[in-house]
């Protein structure tokens, strides 16, 4: 009977710490003419299992954010399984240090001592060494985080964005406005410098704004930051199977961490059903 065959070679992968890689997929490099379905896991070459954050799932997808301080070069061994036999094959994975090895909680304890002085009219802490300090890729994605804008675009109108009507949905954030551009939803802070809102304002908006788009029935096409598309999407899905009546939505692909949210809202959702 047909076993497991290796059809090419796996290349090598490199990723960051702490930065999302994959879906990567194994069972592109084997084959089998069997019946019965392959089955894969994976585990570095001393027999440990993967690095810190990292899974390989019975069908193939290997995926995750490595962890901190996982940095290193390993050998992976791929054991593939069907009914008939099985088959190995390796491959080099390189985790590379973090983008940034900062320590994001001086950060945090800085901002603690900022509101303390602030409130209790002391002098603030020296902030000289963030004054000095170079920005670097974590600021940039902060600032992105913080200013966080989402348009939901109605895929078949084909007409540009009009005027901006500003509109109420229920479940959006006090510290959003949302407006209503004829072919499209946009969503952005109301305050971009207050201390007030944080990112899941933005997410509760997104959430809102997506059950209006399928309220609405548009073929969507998601556009703004990856966290509040990502809400978005989700939403979406499981309004789909919620209502049994599954939307469009274009140039989208959702990562296997997408796929992940969605299932857990589907799990744990024990809220009453939304009416659309």
């Amino acid at each position: 009977m047909p076993i497991p065959v290796q059809t090419k070679s796996i290349p090598a992968q490199v990723v960051n710490a702490q930065a999302a890689f994959g879906p990567f997929r194994l069972n592109d490099f084997f084959q089998s003419e069997a019946i019965s379905a392959l089955r894969f896991r994976a585990e570095v070459n001393n027999g440990q299992a993967l690095p810190k954050g990292l899974i390989c799932t019975r069908d193939g997808l290997l995926t995750g954010i490595p962890g901190k301080e996982t940095q290193g070069q390993y050998e992976f061994i791929i054991t593939v399984e069907n009914d008939e036999g099985m088959a190995q094959a390796t491959m080099t994975f390189t985790i590379k240090p973090g983008i940034s090895t900062r320590d994001i909680s001086y950060f945090d304890r800085l901002k603690s001592q900022v509101w303390e002085a602030l409130e209790k009219n002391l002098s603030l802490p020296d902030l000289k060494e963030i004054h000095d300090r170079p920005i670097d890729v974590l600021d940039i994605y902060y600032l992105l985080e913080r200013w966080a804008t989402l348009k939901i675009w109605d895929g078949l109108n084909l007409d540009s964005a009009g005027d901006a009507h500003l509109i109420i949905l229920e479940g959006a954030s006090e510290h959003y406005r949302t407006y209503d551009r004829g072919s499209c939803l946009v969503g952005v802070p109301k305050d971009l410098f207050s201390h007030e809102h944080t990112l899941e304002d933005g997410l509760q908006t997104a959430r809102a704004m997506a059950r209006e788009a399928y309220k609405r029935g548009w073929w969507v096409e998601l556009v703004g930051f990856d966290k509040l598309t990502r809400a978005a999407w989700v939403e979406l899905q499981y309004l789909s199977e919620l209502h049994d009546n599954p939307i469009n939505i274009l140039n989208f692909h959702p990562t296997m961490e997408d796929i992940k949210l969605y299932y857990a809202k589907v799990n744990g959702q024990d809220t009453p059903r939304p009416e659309i």
